[in-house]
């Protein structure tokens, strides 16, 4: 039997994880791009732990688990629409990718980032536009 909308928590339908997880990308995303600036200033000004690599698999990781929070709830739950799910792995991908390929090449590494918090970006605005949409129809 389908579930109803009253059985869905309130943080998923008032878009709480997919504002969450817009902001968690970009932060991950501005981190990345200043980490070989900070390189150089970060000791100076008492900032080194954002430099560290433990930093930047929080924040891919923080960014996953608010996806798992936010997008298959409201897949599974309201509108079973996998445009959103692709858009975050997609995403997701370019980050891990930045990471992974572009370690030396900082402008590659930005450009890779940008572009996957741009679609982690879209997936969760996508999510929440047909979490609205699906809402709106069934109330």
């Amino acid at each position: 039997m389908k579930e109803t909308l009253d059985n869905i928590t309130p943080s998923i339908a008032n878009g709480f994880w997919d504002r969450t997880g817009t902001t968690v990308s970009w932060i991950c995303a501005i981190h990345c791009i200043l980490t070989p600036l900070l390189f150089s200033v970060a000791p100076v000004l008492g900032i080194s732990f954002l430099a560290n690599e433990g930093v930047e698999y929080s924040l891919i990781g923080l960014s996953i688990l608010v996806a798992t929070f936010s997008l298959l709830p409201a897949y599974r739950r309201i509108h079973r629409r996998s445009g959103a799910i692709l858009l975050f792995i997609g995403g997701i991908s370019f980050v891990i990718a930045a990471d992974t390929l572009f370690d030396e090449g900082p402008l590659a590494n930005a450009v890779f980032v940008v572009v996957g918090a741009g679609l982690i970006t879209s997936a969760h605005y996508c999510n929440h536009r047909l979490c609205a949409k699906n809402t709106c129809k069934k109330s």
